[in-house]
C-alpha cells in the first residue's frame, strides 16, 4: 500500500508558493462552495478557464501567469466534483445540462457578465454548451482538445468496470501509480508527467467524494452530444499524438480557428505552454478587443 506521508494536502497545493496567482474559494447561490483561481488586475477582462474530468486548476499553471501578462484576469474554476471544490455525491449534478448551468453559476457568483472563455477536454463541451445557452456572455471561445462531441473510445468498458457498487474498491485502485500509467498515455512526446504533476493530479481525487464524482461522470455525462452551431470566434487546439481527441478532428469545428501542435499529447498547456500561451493571448486580444474598452469603462463606472 501506497505511503501518504507525503500527501500534497499536508504540504501545500497549487498555487500556494507562486507569486502572481492566489485561490479562494466563492459560495454559490445553490450553496456549494467552489474553488477557484485567479491571476492578473481584478479590473483585466476576465478569460475564465474550465478543465476536463479529473482536473482541477493545476492543469493550467503554466497559462495562467501568460494570460494576466497579456493584460487579461485569469481565473481557473475548479467545477463541482472536481480539484478542492465541493463534492455532492448526487448523480443528476453531473449531467452535461447541469454541470454547463453549474458553470454558468459560477460565472454569476464571481458578477462576471462578459468574458472569454478556455475549455480543455470535457470543459470544451461544457463551455460549447454555455455558449449555446449565453451566447452574448461568451465573446471568444477556444476548445482545447475537446472531448465529448463524439463519443469517447472505450467508454462502454469504461462503464462496465465502474458499477456504483465498485466504488469503495476503486478508492483502493486509485493510487500514484494509476495516475502515472493515465498520464504517460494522454501525454505526446514533448514532454512527460513530472512528480508534481502526478502528486497534483493524484491529490483531489483522493479527497471525499472524489471518485463517487468522476464516477458519476462517467455515467451520467452525454460524451456524445454533436458540436453544436458557434456564432461566436472558436479556436481550437490540438495534439498530433493525442489519443483522446484526434487532431483529425479538426474539421469537424470548421470554420473555427485550428491549431495543431506537433508532438503534444491531450495535456496540451503542460507540454506547450509556449505554444499554446501565445495562441490564446493572440486570439482573445484580437476578438475582445471591442469588450476590453467597454469593459474597462463599466468597471471605473461601478468604481
Amino acid at each position: 500500500m501506497e505511503s501518504d506521508s507525503h500527501r500534497l494536502s499536508d504540504r501545500g497545493r497549487y498555487p500556494e508558493g507562486v507569486d502572481g496567482i492566489a485561490a479562494r474559494f466563492i459560495s454559490l447561490r445553490s450553496g456549494l462552495r467552489v474553488r477557484v483561481v485567479e491571476s492578473g488586475a481584478r479590473t483585466g477582462f476576465p478569460i475564465v478557464l474550465v478543465p476536463g474530468w479529473g482536473c482541477g486548476a493545476w492543469i493550467f499553471h503554466e497559462t495562467m501567469l501568460p494570460l494576466a501578462a497579456c493584460g487579461f484576469r485569469a481565473i481557473a474554476v475548479e467545477l463541482r466534483g472536481h480539484g478542492f471544490s465541493e463534492k455532492p455525491l448526487s448523480r443528476e449534478q453531473y449531467t452535461l445540462e447541469s454541470m454547463r448551468d453549474h458553470l454558468i453559476e459560477i460565472l454569476d457568483a464571481l458578477e462576471i457578465d462578459s468574458a472569454g472563455i478556455i475549455g480543455h477536454s470535457m470543459g470544451a463541451v461544457i463551455a460549447a454548451q454555455m455558449t449555446v445557452k449565453s451566447p452574448n456572455r461568451v465573446k471568444a471561445l477556444a476548445l482545447a482538445a475537446p472531448v465529448g462531441f463524439a463519443g469517447v473510445r472505450g467508454m462502454a468498458l469504461f462503464r462496465l468496470i465502474t458499477p456504483q457498487v465498485a466504488v469503495p474498491f476503486l478508492s483502493h485502485l486509485v493510487t500514484r501509480t494509476l495516475i502515472k500509467v493515465m498520464l504517460s498515455v494522454v501525454y505526446g512526446s514533448l514532454r512527460r508527467a513530472s512528480s508534481e504533476d502526478i502528486e497534483e493530479f493524484y491529490a483531489p481525487v483522493k479527497t471525499p467524494g472524489g471518485i463517487m464524482s468522476l464516477r458519476h461522470l462517467l455515467h451520467e455525462f452525454d460524451w456524445d452530444r454533436p458540436y453544436p452551431g458557434i456564432r461566436t470566434p472558436v479556436l481550437t487546439i490540438f495534439g498530433s499524438e493525442d489519443v483522446l481527441s484526434p487532431a483529425s478532428d479538426a474539421a469537424r469545428y470548421e470554420p473555427a480557428e485550428a491549431l495543431i501542435i506537433e508532438g503534444a499529447g491531450h495535456v496540451l498547456f503542460d507540454e506547450a505552454p509556449d505554444l499554446v500561451g501565445s495562441a490564446l493571448c493572440k486570439f482573445f486580444s484580437a476578438h475582445c478587443a471591442p469588450y476590453i474598452s467597454s469593459y474597462d469603462d463599466q468597471d471605473e463606472r461601478q468604481s
